[in-house]
C-alpha cells in the first residue's frame, strides 16, 4: 500500500497571500491527500476557487464565529473517499476509504481555548470511543500538554492537575500517542527571551487498531513559518524522504 498522507495545521488566519503561498509550498513538497486547516479566522467561501485550483475538490468546513475558531477539511477525490459523519465547532469526524485500504475513522480537532469547551470535546471523544470498532485517528490542535516535557517556559504558570485530566482524558479513550519525529514543541507565543514560552499542543493519536493497520504510521511536525503552530504531517505508511 502506498502511503497516505494528511497535513494537519493551526494556520492562525487563512486569509491574506503570506499564507497562501506558505500552503503552497507545504502542498508542493508533502503532498497531501487530506487537509486539515484550523483557526481559519475567514469564512470558508473566501478560498474555495483557491482550494479547487490546488486540487482540493472536496470539503467539510465549520466556519469560525467571528473571527474566532474554524476546521476545515478538504480532500483529492482523485486519491482518496471521505465521508463525514459528525461535526461540531471542535472537531470533524469522517471515515476515510482509498482503495485497497481497510476504512478508518478520522477526528480533526480543533479545542477550544476555553477549559469549559474543552471538557465538551472530550466527553463527546470519550462517547466515541465507548463504541469505536474500527480503525481511529485522532489529531489537531488540542491546546493542552502532557507534562512538563512538552513546555519550556520560564513562566511559572502552570497547573499538574490540568495535565492529569488531559492525560485521563486520553486514557479514556483508550488513544496512544504517535509521537512525532522534527521539532517536540509545536507552539510558541513568538515573545523573546524570558518571556518566551513553547509547548506541544499539537499531536496525533491512535487507538490500537489504527495502529495495527498502519503499524510504520508516523508523524512528522515541521518547522513553523506562517503561524505560531506547526504543521504535522501523518504518513501511514512510515516516514517519507522529503
Amino acid at each position: 500500500m502506498n502511503s497516505m498522507k494528511i497535513l494537519i495545521w493551526n494556520c492562525r488566519g487563512a486569509g491574506n497571500n503570506t499564507f497562501k503561498r506558505n500552503l503552497r509550498e507545504l502542498l508542493n513538497i508533502h503532498k497531501p491527500e487530506i487537509l486539515v486547516l484550523m483557526e481559519t479566522k475567514v469564512p470558508f467561501s473566501s478560498l474555495g476557487n483557491f482550494f479547487n485550483n490546488l486540487g482540493f475538490s472536496a470539503s467539510t468546513v465549520v466556519d469560525p464565529v467571528g473571527r474566532m475558531g474554524g476546521i476545515w477539511m478538504l480532500w483529492d477525490t482523485a486519491h482518496v473517499n471521505v465521508r463525514t459523519s459528525s461535526v461540531s465547532n471542535q472537531f470533524i469526524q469522517a471515515t476515510i476509504h482509498r482503495e485497497d485500504y481497510e476504512e478508518w475513522i478520522f477526528s480533526a480537532v480543533y479545542a477550544s481555548p476555553n477549559p469549559a469547551n474543552r471538557e465538551t470535546l472530550w466527553e463527546d471523544l470519550e462517547r466515541t470511543a465507548a463504541t469505536m470498532n474500527q480503525p481511529w485517528l485522532v489529531a489537531g490542535d488540542f491546546n493542552d500538554f502532557t507534562d512538563l516535557s512538552e513546555r519550556r517556559s520560564f513562566s511559572p504558570n502552570h497547573t499538574p492537575s490540568r495535565n492529569q485530566r488531559f492525560r485521563n482524558r486520553i486514557n479514556n479513550c483508550n488513544l496512544i500517542d504517535l509521537g512525532s519525529v522534527g521539532p517536540r514543541l509545536t507552539w510558541t507565543n513568538n515573545r523573546q527571551g524570558l518571556a518566551n514560552t513553547m509547548e506541544r499542543l499539537d499531536r496525533a493519536m491512535s487507538n490500537d487498531r489504527w495502529r495495527a493497520l498502519f503499524p510504520e504510521g508516523t508523524v512528522r511536525t515541521l518547522p513553523r513559518t506562517y503561524s505560531d503552530h506547526s504543521p504535522l504531517v501523518v504518513l501511514t505508511q512510515g516516514l517519507t524522504i522529503f
